[in-house]
């Protein structure tokens, strides 16, 4: 197989990697889990899998203590926000439309950037945003009868602050850190802000039964480690911007699966709004 064609197919599997992550989520609530209790399954698996393969690969994992206590509070204050809003939208929307609706965060990322860094907003950008603009409005509008405002404010929500999340990983002082190792801090930051979040408010369930075992597993695993080991191979191959319009898939295999396993509607809107958001996306990725 020819080195391009690896690198699509590993952009192409983490992006259904990143997929599956809603799924795992909602078979885990329909067997008595909740948000709160996935992610702290999810960070904590993902933290001590993540901490062993970086060990098996000998990376180095010891960083200075600074860029240490960003990355442990962008996962405890930012990464504990963005999923537990995006997890939390689950229980009022499809896992298709919350997804799509979280793709908005590209946009986000342009615009903090346009006000707080002072970066140009070319056309191509602006085109995008409208883009943006009309995908949400599509979905939100169209099916103001049927959907949970709730619902699209989480998601939306989980869009905002992952994009806040995005701009803060790519400051200048954690730039010479692996994503990997990162990845790992983050993993602990946000694995400590769950913990603490799920003692406040009594919200962490520690019964499991094999179902919830293999979603946790799963979430961790399949969604967390390997869809980020895949992207980072991908981007090695074929380069960050080609990886990254392939990850458009995203939403695209959250929305087939939520129709095939849950029965979820694909409607009009949704696929309107889809094509507007993903449009945006790969615009933004392009003019990069």
């Amino acid at each position: 197989m020819k080195e391009n064609y690896k690198g699509i197919l590993y952009a192409i599997l983490s992006s259904v990697a990143f997929g599956l992550m809603p799924i795992f989520a909602k078979v885990a609530y329909g067997n008595g889990s909740n948000p709160t209790t996935v992610l702290f399954y999810r960070f904590l698996i993902s933290a001590i899998i993540l901490f062993i393969y970086l060990k098996i690969k000998k990376v180095e994992i010891k960083i200075d203590k600074r860029s240490a206590w960003i990355l442990i509070l962008i996962g405890f204050i930012g990464y504990t926000v963005t999923t537990q809003t995006l997890f939390m939208s689950y229980n009022y929307l499809g896992v298709g439309f919350a997804t799509t609706l979280h793709f908005i965060y590209p946009a986000v990322v342009c615009v903090i950037g346009f006000f707080f860094l002072k970066e140009k907003i070319s056309k191509r950008k602006l085109i995008a945003l409208i883009l943006a603009g009309c995908g949400v409005y599509s979905l939100v509008a169209f099916e103001n009868n049927t959907i949970s405002a709730m619902g699209v404010i989480l998601a939306i929500s989980s869009g905002i602050t992952y994009g806040l999340n995005v701009i803060l990983l790519g400051i200048k002082a954690l730039k010479h850190i692996d994503n990997r190792v990162r990845t790992m801090y983050v993993s602990l930051g946000a694995f400590a802000g769950m913990l603490i979040y799920g003692i406040y408010n009594n919200s962490i369930i520690y019964e499991l039964n094999f179902k919830l075992l293999l979603c946790y597993i799963g979430i961790a695993i399949i969604s967390t480690i390997c869809s980020i080991v895949l992207l980072l191979k991908a981007m090695e191959i074929i380069g960050a911007g080609t990886a990254s319009i392939l990850s458009t898939f995203e939403p695209i295999v959250s929305i087939i699966l939520g129709i095939i396993i849950f029965g979820e509607a694909f409607t009009v809107a949704l696929f309107i709004g889809a094509i507007f958001i993903i449009g945006s996306t790969v615009l933004l990725v392009k003019d990069k």
